[in-house]
């Protein structure tokens, strides 16, 4: 697996300047020794780092080989144990540990992949460019500022001795539906070493955890039948009329759940196209919908009634050589880790950024919740609300808050656990 990797920034190694300490009020602080040269030498290092993974253009669904390989490296020239997981296609999971081969300690995880850059950019949305405070790039924001923090952390503890394991999980493919993660968590979940007290999942939070988020069902649905003159509209069934009727059951469906106060079970149609021209009955429509919900929500027993739609027009259909068919596309579980659990509030007190509140967005954190049975935070650089758009960014400010944070919790859970326990 070792492969030489070129252009690899410097990296400042036994930089141990930082010392942790946990005043009275239990929340922990950083203090450098010197806070200015502190503040300049580690955002340069964690810009370097960040500059590099971002020439990295691993959009979802191309390969991510390159940057795993170039992350594993820095795992293993600071002493930990790096495991890839491959995927289809040049893709792969990272798997990284330091310390002990013991249940407890913690987990950091990520993803490597990115949206597609599209059009609209002021920058090379793959070179990285600093405007001020700004780092502008691809992926900056979501979510490889998160990743090159755990390399800066990684680095950092190289020579302290852990006495509980920190891991590390770097996945592909999560902006299409959590794809790669699921390979990576059926090896963690055969092995009791790699079963963490706590996983904090880097997406952008502005460095605030969050406890809780929705998760998603989507589907492709296409209604088939046969082709036929307007005028036969009478005696002939058309598949846009098939796929009307099937939207208006989600609509229904919709009415039924109307959400009070926080969204309990949303519907959308994101996309549909049918049709030839205006006087042939439609032969073909497809549409995309999806659902999003609670943990509090089955989302399969909510679409209960949908599928017994479905079957009613399918069976319709049969008699003029139709069908309607109805493909899963992405499935990811809701999360929600309980207000007062130890870690999230642990989590709270370093980051000092206020009370953990629900995300708007789905991230893979239902999926480790399920798979490994573990308290899992959501909190990372950076602003969801500039991520998967042209001019993407992150602060530098966010990166070292982020370090910060980090290399709090790997002191307070892998280097001095006793403290907090």
């Amino acid at each position: 697996m070792r492969e030489q990797v070129t252009s690899t920034p410097a990296i400042d190694a036994d930089d141990r300047r930082l010392r942790f300490e946990c005043d009275t009020a239990a929340r922990y602080t950083v203090r450098p020794v010197s806070a200015a040269a502190v503040i300049d030498d580690a955002g340069q290092q964690l810009t370097d780092l960040l500059s590099h993974l971002v020439s990295f253009s691993t959009e979802s669904r191309t390969p991510n080989l390159e940057l795993i390989r170039w992350v594993a490296e820095h795992v293993e020239s600071n002493g930990g144990r790096a495991t890839l997981v491959q995927g289809a296609g040049d893709r792969a999971n990272l798997l990284a540990s330091f310390g002990p081969e013991m249940t407890g300690g913690l987990m950091l995880s990520g993803h490597t992949d990115v949206v597609p850059a599209g059009t609209g950019w002021a920058t090379d949305p793959y070179s990285m460019t600093k405007q001020g405070d700004e780092l502008h790039g691809r992926g900056t924001a979501d979510m490889k500022g998160f990743i090159a923090t755990i390399v800066r952390v990684v680095q950092r503890f190289r020579k302290v001795e852990l006495l509980r394991p920190l891991h590390v999980v770097l996945s592909f493919d999560e902006e299409v539906g959590c794809i790669g993660v699921r390979q990576a968590l059926d090896v963690i979940a055969d092995r009791d070493d790699l079963r963490p007290d706590v996983v904090i999942i880097g997406e952008p939070t502005m460095m605030r955890p969050r406890h809780s988020h929705l998760g998603k069902l989507a589907y492709d649905v296409v209604c088939m039948t046969a082709a036929g003159h307007s005028s036969l509209s009478h005696s002939m069934p058309s598949a846009i009329a098939v796929a009307g009727r099937l939207l208006a059951e989600l609509d229904e469906l919709q009415r039924r759940h109307r959400p009070v106060g926080e969204p309990g079970v949303t519907f959308n149609c994101g996309t549909i196209t049918g049709g030839t021209a205006l006087n042939v009955i439609a032969e073909r429509c497809e549409f995309t919908f999806e659902v999003r919900h609670t943990v509090d929500h089955d989302p399969d027993a909510v679409l209960d009634p949908f599928r017994r739609a479905v079957d009613r027009e399918r069976a319709a259909l049969a008699d003029h050589g139709g069908s309607v068919e109805v493909t899963e596309i992405i499935r990811y579980p809701a999360l929600r880790t309980a207000s007062d659990d130890r870690w999230l509030r642990l989590a709270e007190r370093i980051a000092d950024a206020g009370p953990a509140t629900s995300l708007g967005f789905g991230t893979e954190g239902g999926l480790f919740a399920a798979a490994l049975d573990t308290s899992v935070v959501i909190c990372g650089p950076g602003d969801i609300a500039v991520a998967h758009r042209p001019d993407e960014y992150v602060t530098v400010d966010q990166l070292l808050r982020c370090e910060r944070f980090l290399s709090a919790l790997v002191q307070k859970i892998c280097v001095d656990p006793a403290a907090e326990g």
